[in-house]
């Protein structure tokens, strides 16, 4: 199953998230463009991130990497709550962005 990179933004600061469309959730808390690329070099290697800058320029014009989707569809049934209810984009991003643990 696919697995986007999906950015949310509020507060004036942007987040980029990696979901998970088996969980229907975000899988990583919200990073910053240059936290996320590191990850996701570690993640995938040097192909993975031969892929990312047409992934992130789906991801600047939509709010996710998807071909087909935005960030809104995207987040339709998410299961991103506890217990994996369906919470809102507003509570997705208070959840995985902004209460990020520190490390």
């Amino acid at each position: 199953m696919p697995k986007y990179i999906i950015k949310m933004s509020g507060e004036g600061k942007d987040f980029y998230l990696k979901w998970s469309t088996v969980v229907d959730a975000p899988t990583t808390y919200g990073m910053s463009l240059d936290e996320f690329k590191e990850f996701y070099r570690q993640e995938y290697g040097n192909q993975g991130i031969q892929q990312l800058p047409q992934r992130l320029e789906r991801v600047e014009r939509t709010g996710c990497s998807a071909y087909t989707k935005t960030l809104d569809e995207v987040l339709i049934n998410n299961r991103a709550g506890d217990n994996e209810t369906e919470i809102s984009k507003a509570e997705i991003f208070r959840k995985y962005c902004l209460e990020r643990p520190s490390e």
